[in-house]
């Protein structure tokens, strides 16, 4: 690719980023019930965030502008105010610890689907995907003391919630997709989660 060619592709790249950005602007904020996918990384929230536009879900997964400019800089009534535009969301920061009990207290009697992933094929998985992202290897035994705390916080958390509003499931499981659409009430004839993001 020359530099012409390398000049148009981020013109058009940017200038469908903007587009995207205002269409979400223009979007009513609405404070009503949600579907929060809590999984933690690399347990398949993307595959879960896809299924949910499946099922016809306005969804937004990881945005860079909400993690950097909203979350990481403590501007938490942007990120509920992003969040208010779509019907669901997944991954980063919506699964985090300090994020759940504020997004449960804003968005009344949403559902949570928490994703489980079994330790070896996580730590195989993160510690992939890590590497490529940063050219590092992490330390995988404290990424999992993370792993393990987000999820002891998870079903502590909603330990006495009735099961119309927090679900546990498996991306890996078979039936898996239509246990999701009958959690949300959803009428559908495909049995098994789509994969997206493969390490």
């Amino acid at each position: 690719m020359n530099f012409d060619e390398l000049m148009i592709s981020r013109i058009i790249h940017k200038a469908a980023e903007t587009k995207h950005d205002l269409s979400i602007a223009l979007r009513k904020a609405r404070y009503d019930s949600k579907v929060f996918c809590i999984g933690y990384n690399k347990t398949g929230t993307t595959s879960l965030g896809k299924s949910l536009e499946i099922l016809g879900y306005r969804n937004s997964s990881f945005n860079k502008k909400v993690w950097r400019k909203y979350y990481k800089e403590g501007h938490l009534d942007k990120v509920l105010a992003y969040t208010a535009k779509f019907d669901s969301v997944d991954d980063l920061p919506w699964l985090l610890e300090d994020m759940i009990p504020l997004l449960d207290e804003t968005f009344p009697q949403s559902k949570f689907i928490y994703l489980e992933r079994d330790e070896e094929s996580w730590k195989k998985s993160y510690y992939n995907w890590h590497h490529k992202l940063t050219d590092q290897y992490p330390d995988i035994d404290k990424a999992l003391q993370k792993f393990q705390a987000h999820k002891d916080f998870v079903f502590e958390y909603f330990k006495d919630r009735p099961s119309q509003d927090f679900i546990v499931l498996n991306i890996r499981e078979k039936g898996g997709f239509k246990k999701l659409a009958d959690f949300l009430g959803k009428p559908t004839d495909q049995l098994d989660f789509p994969h997206y993001n493969k390490t």
